[in-house]
């Protein structure tokens, strides 16, 4: 049988602090990636306001299909039943420029619909799962959050990444040992256009480094070279599958693929 992990004093706190804050709300809708923290966030609300929890999962270009499926599956698997929206990101101009503050934008277009949808289902109150450690790292499309009416009880409550892996531990919740994922266009330089083929190109890379077992990758696109970040640990796993990870690139147009020696390092297209 297995032992449930206990919780600190001090995250225990910040766990009641979490469901009176979510508790606020007699029915609520959550913006659901199937990531770490939307997970947490989803088990807790269904855990105080079940039935009255609406997921809602975009599904998009910018989110890698392998991802979509996973969170579809997840939700279900907790008891709930995710609505599911369309977004053509493309048809925007500031997510295809991809200036400095494209995350801006694109939070809002799609936090926009998620607001739409989810009053047209009779739910006024939206949750993401934005924690703590989001206010140390440049993340533009907070503001748009704030603008929307957007409420981040996992901040409010004073979550960490790092408790929010505990808390799911805690909860048995599969998303505890995820690693963190992020937007495909995160792989693509400021002020350098967004294409179809690009995202296509990265999500094939970057879903070829997961088959492998990789624990953290980023399959970063400059121009026509690829550079792939990882942990020092997976150097060897890449090296001996470079030849097949060379062809699934170059027949998506991609001619030099690179292997960063610094490794993972989150933000890295930032500015």
């Amino acid at each position: 049988m297995k032992i449930k992990p206990t919780l600190s004093p001090v995250l225990s706190e910040k766990l009641v602090a979490l469901k009176e804050n979510i508790k606020r709300f007699p029915k609520v809708s959550i913006a659901f990636s199937g990531g770490v923290d939307s997970t947490l966030l989803l088990q807790v609300a269904i855990d105080v306001l079940r039935p009255n929890v609406l997921p809602i999962t975009v599904n998009g270009a910018m989110l890698p299909g392998s991802e979509f499926a996973e969170a579809q599956a997840l939700a279900k698997a907790m008891g709930a039943v995710p609505l599911v929206i369309d977004a053509d990101v493309f048809s925007l101009e500031n997510f295809v420029k991809n200036p400095a503050d494209r995350c801006y934008h694109c939070k809002k277009f799609i936090f926009t619909q998620i607001k739409e949808a989810a009053r047209a289902n009779g739910y006024e109150v939206i949750l993401d799962g934005s924690n703590l450690d989001d206010m140390k790292d440049y993340r533009p499309g907070i503001k748009a959050l704030g603008e929307l009416g957007v409420s981040s009880p996992l901040k409010e409550s004073g979550l960490t990444k790092q408790d929010i892996r505990e808390l799911s531990a805690y909860y048995g919740l599969p998303t505890a040992t995820k690693p963190a994922m992020a937007c495909l266009a995160t792989r693509i330089p400021t002020n350098t256009p967004i294409t179809p083929a690009a995202l296509t190109a990265i999500e094939a890379g970057e879903d070829f480094l997961k088959s492998l077992g990789l624990s953290q990758y980023r399959l970063r696109l400059l121009g026509d070279t690829a550079k792939i970040e990882c942990d020092p640990g997976d150097f060897t796993t890449i090296i001996e599958n470079r030849l097949v990870l060379i062809d699934t690139l170059k027949n998506l147009g991609i001619k030099t693929i690179t292997l960063d020696l610094a490794g993972y390092n989150c933000g890295n297209m930032n500015g």
